[in-house]
C-alpha cells in the first residue's frame, strides 16, 4: 500500500495527479486584468542555473515568426524580472504580455489554467500548471521528467543530464508544434 491506497505504486503513478483551487477573487482579478482570450504562457526565471533557461526571447523570436498573431503572457516571479525586460525590450510592439511579478501565486495559476500551452523549466509554475491541467512543454536538468511528473499529465519534456540551456530552440519548438 501506498499512503494507504490499495493500488500499487505503478497503479498510483498512472492515476495522481495534483490539483489546487483558485478563489473566485483571484480569478476575478485575472479577469480585470484583461489579458487576451486565447495565449500560451511561458515561465521564467527559477531558483537554480541549471534549471534557468536563457534563451526563452529565442523561443518567442521564431513563435511569433510562425504566427504573427500568436498572444504570448511571460510569467514568473522577481527571479525573473530581467527575462521578461529582455523579452519586452524585443517584443513590446507584438502580441508579449508581461505578468512577471505582477501577480500572487494562485493568480498566477488563473492565468496559467487559461493558457492553452505553458513552456517552462521544472519548478513552481511547472506543478501549478499541472494542478490545474494545463498542457505543458517542460525543460528538465539533472531530474527526469518520470521523477517529477506522473504519467496523467499532459507533458512534452525535454531532458538534458546537467542544464536545461543545452537544449535548443529547436527542440523546444518541434515539442511544441
Amino acid at each position: 500500500q501506498l499512503l494507504g491506497y490499495i493500488n500499487n505504486e505503478v497503479e498510483v503513478n498512472k492515476i495522481a495527479k495534483s490539483s489546487m483551487s483558485i478563489s473566485i477573487k483571484d480569478q476575478n482579478v485575472i479577469q480585470e486584468a484583461k489579458l487576451p482570450r486565447r495565449y500560451i504562457a511561458i515561465a521564467l526565471g527559477g531558483e537554480w542555473s541549471f534549471r534557468t533557461y536563457n534563451e526563452w526571447d529565442k523561443v518567442v523570436e521564431k513563435l511569433l515568426i510562425n504566427d504573427t498573431n500568436l498572444n504570448v503572457i511571460v510569467l514568473g516571479s522577481d527571479n525573473a524580472i530581467m527575462s521578461a525586460k529582455k523579452i519586452m525590450d524585443k517584443f513590446s510592439h507584438m502580441n508579449v504580455f508581461d505578468c512577471v511579478a505582477k501577480f500572487t501565486f494562485n493568480q498566477t495559476s488563473q492565468i496559467i489554467k487559461q493558457a492553452q500551452i505553458l513552456l517552462c523549466c521544472d519548478g513552481g509554475l511547472m506543478h501549478s500548471a499541472n494542478a490545474v491541467n494545463t498542457p505543458i512543454v517542460a525543460l528538465f536538468a539533472k531530474l527526469t521528467a518520470q521523477m517529477q511528473l506522473t504519467e496523467s499529465i499532459c507533458a512534452f519534456s525535454l531532458y538534458d543530464k546537467n542544464n536545461v540551456n543545452n537544449i535548443s530552440v529547436q527542440q523546444i519548438l518541434q515539442k511544441y508544434n
